[in-house]
């Protein structure tokens, strides 16, 4: 069994250059997500955070940071990192050392050894009818009290309930996994990822 982590959400305050920048508020379109992955860290002005934690735990590091358009995982060890981005086709992000660029659609499994760690994610984009999306959305609610991380952002109009985002951590004895929930009210559709970051033994 894994060790569950709540962390206290501690806001993140934009640089000067996102303040010069139009701040996104809501939620994108769930048809242009993506899913990127790197072998390496990304500069923290490529994306736009709302709250952030790390948690630190036998030699290893992990930073999550979630936004209006979704999330950033970011795990280092002593030999590297690696650092997930589900976010929207419009954050512009590096290619150097991309492994993975996937659009977020359906269910698929992706899985990567590299230098020194194993990444998997799994996710699923699912569209609901209207009953069932509200339906989740109060479950979401209730979740979201008890995660590690948390944000709500305003629906698109008055009568649109609020988007939701969350991250459930656990740190195992191999490594780290990651339960990430993306809601898109404006499409009835809830996004759902998970991502362990596992240690190879080493030589």
């Amino acid at each position: 069994m894994g060790r569950r982590i709540v962390a206290v959400a501690a806001g993140f305050l934009p640089s000067l250059r996102e303040l010069r920048m139009p701040l996104q508020l809501t939620r994108p379109d769930a048809a242009d997500m993506l899913l990127r992955t790197f072998d390496r860290s990304i500069h923290p002005e490529l994306f736009q955070s709302t709250a952030q934690c790390s948690l630190s735990f036998g030699g290893n590091r992990a930073q999550l940071r979630i936004g209006p358009t979704g999330h950033l995982l970011e795990f280092k060890c002593p030999e590297g990192s690696v650092t997930e981005v589900a976010a929207t086709k419009h954050e512009e992000l590096p290619e150097n050392r991309r492994v993975i660029e996937r659009r977020l659609i359906g269910y698929r499994t992706h899985m990567v050894d590299l230098a020194t760690v194993r990444y998997h994610c799994s996710y699923q984009l699912e569209h609901v009818p209207l009953d069932v999306y509200l339906q989740l959305h109060r479950e979401f609610e209730m979740d979201a009290r008890n995660a590690t991380l948390s944000i709500q952002l305003p629906g698109s109009t008055p009568q649109s309930p609020e988007s939701i985002s969350f991250l459930k951590c656990d740190v195992l004895p191999e490594g780290l996994v990651v339960h990430a929930f993306h809601t898109f009210p404006d499409n009835a559709a809830v996004l759902r990822t998970q991502t362990l970051f596992e240690l190879l033994l080493r030589d």
